[in-house]
């Protein structure tokens, strides 16, 4: 490099230095998504409860006929002439809001419990002859029905006999903020099994709300990362398990999974699904999955309980054509989110108070939502953290000349160090460990180690890292990322290593410093072996790639 060109990148340093503020605070961009994302997603309820009441003569019915099967366990607690049980089918899934006058995307499944009336007398009174059967005959015994098939008989011939009194159903949402909003369905598929489009389009009488943005699930590939956001059931105070000691208050906190698209597959009725690794449960259903714009790319819809990798969504542009007919207008933003939307931009640029301002009038549209609550607070506390421009710019500006000499004296020596060469001590010593890394998917996992990073620079240096498989994310965040990187340049999720055919690629997954692989900045880069790699610029964290 010339000394003139020295010179002028010196000039252009100084200048930015004294017409830029220093310090100043950013919303992460996958934080700015999930904030963006989160207030749309609502919980959709659809079941019925009722009473299940039964007489002493069914319950000795069940027992005779057990003894002529050949089972000699006996009827207990059946001393009063009739007895009931407190009964209750389908149950609740999750949604998302599309158009700001209150139409919701979900599964045709999650509400299809409601929609069927014979379906959920039945479902009342299996459910409720299952508790009175628990309540007179020993559970083990029971168990052992199971196992030999033979427990759907006894069922029946109980929910026949009883009759069901004082039904109650319950077709709700609960919105992000705690509002609960009677639902009607405008359009209905049924699930998947059924070789329906497992889809249904509600609507609640609410205008202004949060909505999300549909993306296209076209542009989706193998490897494409994604986040599911729903209200799982384990994540609940009503879950058996862990409720006792969650709040009631925290129910309405969606919780937001990051996961990768593994394949991509056709149902039976020859229409298009994706599998992937992240996290659904019960409860999930009808959640949304989106990209790293927050788009949604598709709709959280099946996942098999024993196999914790392999889960399906149903592609957004299913959705597309499903809702096409009804006209319902997609991707149009109410008062809310234009408030909201320029909240987040300008928390993403640092002007903190003017995303405060944003957020008091999208608040007074959407009160309580515990999302604008949570971004309200991030507001104060980089106010208060801030640091704005020095008073005495004079004394800045002189304190910068002093340091243009060495800023040239810098660029000069950055010119002629051009690519990073790797410390021989580094390399070579025995002292260290490697530790393997491995992706939480676990058939990348069984590709073995594809390659070995060794870090450069910082209290880590020297430490080496074993690639243990094809989809290993990089970054700051320990929640998303296998390897954790703790550097204020480096994204919350930075970069991923993926294997394709045998070779090693990196791809930056839209980092706010950028990736480098020898000096170039990349959007995806084979790497090879003896490749420098930053994270977030070369004063950011170094690594070496061995092949």
């Amino acid at each position: 490099m010339s000394p003139s060109r020295h010179f002028r990148l010196a000039v252009v340093f100084v200048a930015l230095a004294l017409s830029c503020r220093s310090d100043v605070v950013r919303l992460d961009e996958v934080q700015k998504m999930a904030y963006g994302v989160k207030p749309a997603v609502v919980r959709v309820n659809a079941l019925g409860t009722s009473e299940f009441r039964y007489t002493k003569a069914s319950v000795e019915a069940v027992e005779q006929q057990l003894r002529k099967d050949g089972r000699s366990f006996s009827a207990r607690n059946v001393s009063e002439s009739e007895a009931s049980v407190d009964t209750g089918a389908g149950g609740s899934g999750s949604g998302f809001i599309i158009n700001p006058n209150g139409y919701i995307l979900t599964n045709g499944h999650v509400v299809a419990p409601t929609s069927d009336n014979a379906a959920l007398d039945r479902d009342l009174r299996r459910n409720g002859a299952i508790a009175a059967l628990v309540r007179h005959f020993p559970v083990e015994e029971l168990r052992s029905l199971y196992r030999d098939d033979m427990l759907d008989r006894y069922i029946e011939m109980l929910g026949a006999a009883g009759r069901l009194s004082d039904v109650r159903i319950v077709n709700e949402v609960e919105l992000s903020n705690g509002e609960k909003l009677p639902f009607r369905i405008e359009r209905y598929s049924p699930s998947l099994s059924e070789r329906g489009a497992d889809l249904a389009l509600l609507q609640v009488d609410r205008k202004n709300l949060p909505i999300l943005r549909l993306g296209d699930s076209e542009t989706v590939g193998v490897g494409a990362s994604i986040w599911s956001v729903g209200y799982p059931a384990v994540a609940s105070s009503t879950d058996d398990v862990i409720g006792g000691w969650l709040s009631r208050d925290s129910d309405l906190e969606a919780t937001f999974n990051p996961g990768t698209i593994t394949a991509i597959k056709r149902n039976v009725a020859n229409a298009t699904v994706f599998q992937s690794n992240v996290a659904i449960y019960r409860g999930n259903s009808g959640g949304p999955a989106v990209n790293r714009e927050g788009e949604v790319v598709g709709i959280s819809t099946w996942g098999h309980t024993s196999a914790e990798q392999i889960k399906f969504l149903v592609p957004i542009n299913a959705a597309r054509s499903f809702i096409s007919s009804t006209g319902v207008k997609l991707n149009v933003e109410g008062d809310f989110d234009h408030y909201y939307r320029a909240a987040l931009d300008a928390a993403a640029a640092g002007q903190w108070k003017s995303a405060k301002a944003s957020l008091a009038s999208a608040s007074r549209l959407f009160p309580n939502s515990p999302d604008v609550i949570r971004f309200s607070h991030d507001a104060d506390r980089a106010l208060t953290r801030g640091s704005s421009w020095p008073p005495n710019s004079m004394a800045t500006a002189v304190a910068g000349g002093v340091g243009f000499v060495a800023i040239v004296g810098t660029l000069a020596f950055a010119a002629n160090s051009r690519r990073m060469r790797i410390p021989k001590d580094v390399l070579t010593s025995s002292t260290v460990v490697e530790t393997l890394v491995e992706p939480t998917d676990s058939i990348s996992r069984k590709r073995g180690v594809i390659g070995k990073f060794t870090i450069l620079n910082g209290e880590r240096a020297g430490e080496k890292l074993g690639l243990g498989g094809s989809g290993i994310r990089i970054g700051r965040e320990s929640a998303i990322c296998e390897i954790v990187l703790e550097n204020p340049k480096v994204s919350r999720l930075h970069a991923e290593v993926v294997s394709i055919d045998g070779k090693v690629m990196l791809i930056d997954r839209n980092s706010s410093n950028g990736t480098y692989v020898n000096d170039e900045k990349i959007d995806r880069r084979y790497l090879k072996d003896g490749d420098i790699i930053h994270f977030g610029g070369r004063n950011a964290i170094a690594v070496a790639f061995h092949a």
